[in-house]
């Protein structure tokens, strides 16, 4: 739905598609059109919020912004944590002047039509950190979400940190921290989809989530995997070139070449082996093109 053409450059390296190869993507559904698209913002949680800013403030000012709607349905903490954000967007004094917070706390306050007002009047739409699961299922199906939808299309700009992030992909992983080489450890379901066929982790090397991503992308579950560091993000353009900004890293894995993995093979819970991931580690102004996944040079 949302940056369609990564279906066509998995099936390009998957042989899926038959064709000549002319050196341009495969698209199985329409790029979107660079002159209306938003931009992607996908930080990998505890951004900071007390110095520079520097990730908010980027957020904050790829497009002319006046107003900004925050989404913390995926925190305990609710509105409270969605005060504080549009607090600190307000105070960055960068041309946002007003701010929604959606008090979204389960799939039945989706149904309150003046949540749509609020999305609509956005031009910026950030999620905030917490369960992600709890995120995607108060907003599958709703209109909220079409809503959202519509207005990245019309050139909104969409952020999300930590599970904010994590759901933006499809498929979204969870659970599996301390395991992600045993077998049936890492869990997961459908996401937001603004970033098809690529699975997103957060907090990623300070949490130690090679493995689960690994678990994705070894079992077939997921073709692109790519993992934020901690005050650090991706800002993906309308062409799907990206840029990592922040102080740490982010890496990107992909089982193009995976040669070998036993996970189908072992009992549930056992450990399992793989072989053929590749895996890039970026840091803040490198760019990477998510159509041919690779580095921009």
């Amino acid at each position: 739905m949302i940056f369609g053409n990564l279906f066509g450059v998995f099936a390009e390296m998957t042989g899926e598609t038959t064709g000549e190869t002319t050196g341009e993507t495969l698209s199985a559904t329409p790029a979107p059109s660079p002159s209306t698209q938003g931009f992607l913002v996908l930080i990998g949680g505890n951004e900071d919020k007390r110095d520079a800013k520097k990730v908010l403030r980027r957020v904050a000012t790829l497009r002319p912004s006046t107003c900004v709607a925050v989404i913390p349905t995926a925190s305990m903490y609710g509105a409270e944590l969605g005060e504080e954000y549009v607090d600190l967007f307000l105070r960055m004094n960068i041309g946002i002047t007003k701010g929604h917070v959606l008090d979204v706390r389960n799939a039945q306050d989706t149904s309150n039509p003046a949540l749509v007002s609020m999305i609509e009047e956005a031009d910026v739409i950030f999620f905030t950190g917490g369960d992600q699961v709890r995120l995607v299922q108060a907003f599958a199906g709703s209109a909220v979400l079409q809503a959202i939808y519509a207005k990245f299309a019309q050139g909104a700009t969409i952020a999300g940190t930590s599970a904010g992030a994590a759901a933006a992909s499809n498929p979204m992983m969870y659970d599996g921290d301390e395991e992600g080489f045993n077998k049936g450890s890492v869990q997961q379901c459908e996401g937001f989809g603004f970033l098809p066929n690529i699975t997103v982790d957060t907090h990623f090397l300070q949490r130690n989530r090679i493995p689960r991503l690994a678990q994705m992308l070894s079992r077939g579950s997921s073709s692109f995997g790519v993992g934020l560091d901690e005050d650090t993000a991706i800002v993906v353009s309308p062409n799907l070139h990206c840029e990592v900004i922040g102080s740490a890293m982010v890496t990107f894995m992909h089982a193009k070449n995976l040669r070998y993995s036993n996970y189908n093979d072992v009992r549930n819970g056992a450990l399992y082996g793989t072989d053929g991931l590749d895996i890039s580690f970026l840091t803040e102004g490198m760019k990477f093109d998510l159509n041919t996944w690779r580095v921009i040079v």
